[in-house]
């Protein structure tokens, strides 16, 4: 419940903060009033499972609307709405803000307003620390001297620890997902402002450094839906071992994507075995986990599992290629890896043609629709139930992997990457 999770982060830190919550006005009431009656009308014709997990909707309905009558603020409004989602027990329904609504449903960008940028750095969440993942070749952070395994101590003179210690009483997988995008999003922002960054070495020194923003970006820039441009990239290269790596941040624009895949496969097509890096992808267009699937599959008929909707029911059948690649096949897989990565991911798995490096992944693999509603919030919505061939659900459950194995900061400062060891380790095994 990636959305969910972030309402309950603002919420606390409002609280931190000593936020008072504003009054509501006669209008606001009626639209809150009209807001609940279509998110239950919402959940009621649109749910997956026409029985709604055995709840009695209707009696909800009743025993709520008085509490949104006599609810005094937004913030209490949205911890009713949120209070009835969550006895649904799905991932995907969420109340959004709507200040975090018109950030993330904004689909047009001022053509004169300056394009946000980042200085090259990939954070990510070590235990209670925000640390550099990676640093883009020759970005202003490489520049200044900032390598992967230093911890991030603050952005433009606001701590990150705080926002840390939130995640501690959280105690799930998708919140250090959720920080990392936080810490993105703190990091970016107009390419002709600069940004400031305490960070820590690997000496345990502090150093305040003033980063450019902007310059050559990874990717290009890509849209789907109603969702806000992404910048979208794919990599590929051969490992001195000879195995063959390959990754690509998020399952969009199958267009350029299928055949760059299709390229690196065959470059690989003598490499011992191949990974497959999902870290942080948080998924995107479910048909391409079938499309991927059979460059690996060479026998009809398989499949990775089945989606849901309240009307039909949509098999991940798997066409295998005219070339299939034979080799063995890793997954790299984390808290961020969602959705498609996890459809993909398990299903190979299932399959016993994958074997899966890494941790849990975050158990999100819903499709949802993001609607607005007459207060100005977003209401999120889950349209599809999802299991995989061997019937394994994995919502709230995610792909366990076959090799538990954690990046560390220790290894980040040493220039390793300890999952890819990993995979690369069992890859080398096979010519033994």
């Amino acid at each position: 419940m990636p959305v969910l999770r972030l309402i309950a982060i603002l919420i606390l830190a409002a609280g931190f903060c000593g936020v008072s919550p504003a009054q509501l006005t006669p209008k606001q009431k009626t639209d809150n009033i009209d807001s609940f009656e279509l998110v239950w009308r919402t959940v009621r014709d649109r749910h997956p499972d026409p029985k709604l997990n055995g709840l009695n909707w209707q009696a909800i309905h009743d025993s709520t609307k008085p509490l949104i009558e006599k609810a005094q603020s937004m913030q209490e409004v949205r911890t009713i709405l949120t209070g009835m989602l969550a006895k649904l027990a799905s991932s995907h329904y969420a109340i959004i803000p709507s200040d975090l609504y018109k950030e993330i449903g904004s689909s047009q960008t001022s053509a004169s307003a300056p394009r946000e940028s980042n200085p090259g750095i990939v954070p990510v969440i070590i235990g209670d620390k925000a640390v550099v993942g990676s640093v883009e070749p020759d970005s202003p952070a490489a520049r200044a001297g900032v390598r992967p395994g230093m911890v991030l101590d603050s952005i433009n003179g606001a701590k990150l620890t705080p926002a840390l210690r939130l995640l501690d009483d959280l105690k799930d997988r998708e919140s250090p997902r959720i920080v990392e995008q936080s810490v993105s999003k703190k990091l970016s922002g107009p390419s002709d402002q600069p940004v400031s960054v305490d960070i820590i070495d690997d000496q345990g020194q502090s150093k305040h450094i003033e980063l450019q923003r902007g310059g050559a970006e990874k990717g290009k820039l890509v849209r789907f839906g109603n969702l806000p441009e992404t910048r979208l990239y794919f990599e590929s290269r051969a490992l001195p071992d000879g195995a063959g790596y390959i990754h690509f941040n998020e399952f969009l624009d199958p267009a350029s994507i299928m055949p760059q895949f299709e390229t690196a496969l065959k470059n690989f097509h003598n490499a011992p075995g191949v990974m497959l890096d999902l870290r942080g992808n948080p998924g995107g267009i479910g048909i391409m986990a079938m499309g991927i699937a059979g460059f690996f599959i060479d026998k009809n008929g398989q499949k990775l599992g089945e989606m849901k909707m309240r009307d039909t029911t949509l098999k991940f059948i798997i066409s295998p290629r005219p070339e299939t690649y034979s080799g063995r096949l890793a997954i790299l897989v984390d808290e961020g890896s969602a959705s498609t990565s996890e459809i993909l991911a398990g299903g190979l798995q299932d399959l016993k043609r994958a074997r899966i490096f890494g941790v849990r992944t975050a158990g999100a693999a819903l499709p949802s629709d993001i609607i607005r509603l007459p207060n100005g919030d977003g209401f999120q919505f889950a349209q599809a139930s999802y299991t995989s061939d061997s019937g394994k659900v994995l919502e709230g459950e995610g792909v366990t992997p076959d090799v538990v194995i954690r990046q560390t900061r220790e290894a980040l400062l040493a220039g390793r990457d300890l999952v890819v060891e990993a995979a690369d380790e069992w890859i080398r095994s096979a010519t033994r």
